[in-house]
């Protein structure tokens, strides 16, 4: 039976809830019972879940924080089974799973939607020619040869992994955004960030061009 635990790891109050809803309406449409915890609740007994989905965060994975222990041992937990991590959580996937730190700051930063290379590969069925919303600030670097590159692009070499061909992955940009959502985080975001420069780019022609994108949650479920 599948089962999904989101955690959501969101920093504030405010973004945990407006995280959460973006998260129900997506996976409302999907036939899975799923959870959503974030980094301060207290989980309980991970067995009763088939998939893990880490998500983005104001956090910095480079940098040390108090819930970086617990994120480890979830994913421990987690590495015979299926796992997506997103944004700050493909950065700290990418840690768990290396148990050093391979997160760095990024030469160039990325807010906005954004063209990514894609390789072929089963969590990105269904998808061609995507633009995605990515926003950060780090990146992952520096990987095994445990870890496959299945998207890149001019600004982050890194912008997709899966690990030993199991069905473990993680993306640096954000699959989950609509566009409506998007638009929103991109005009605070430029508010908050303008004293470290503009680094907004915009290569979609149209909304409906990352309908496409939400398919990536279809697979990772079928995995």
């Amino acid at each position: 039976m599948r089962k999904l635990l989101i955690l959501n790891c969101a920093s504030t109050a405010t973004g945990i809830v407006r995280l959460n809803e973006l998260l129900i309406k997506l996976f409302e449409r999907y036939e899975i019972d799923f959870k959503i915890f974030n980094l301060t609740d207290k989980i309980g007994n991970l067995t009763e879940f088939s998939h893990l989905l880490i998500t983005g965060s104001a956090f910095f994975a480079s940098r040390e924080n108090e819930h970086d222990e617990k994120l480890y041992e979830i994913v421990q937990q987690f590495t015979d089974k299926s796992i997506l991590g997103i944004c700050y959580g493909h950065q700290m996937l990418a840690k768990a799973l290396m148990s050093q730190n391979v997160c760095r700051k990024s030469t160039t930063p990325e807010l906005g939607w954004r063209k990514v290379n894609l390789v072929r590969n089963f969590l990105f069925k269904g998808i061609s020619e995507p633009v995605f919303y990515q926003s950060h600030f780090e990146e992952v670097f520096g990987l095994s040869n445990d870890f496959s590159i299945i998207a890149t692009n001019s600004n982050c070499d890194i912008q997709g992994f899966q690990y030993k061909n199991l069905p473990i992955w993680g993306v640096q940009f954000h699959p989950e955004v609509t566009f409506a959502y998007g638009q929103k985080s991109i005009a605070n975001n430029r508010t908050k960030f303008v004293a470290k420069g503009d680094f907004f780019q915009d290569e979609l022609k149209y909304p409906q061009q990352i309908e496409q994108n939400f398919k990536i949650f279809e697979n990772f479920l079928k995995s």
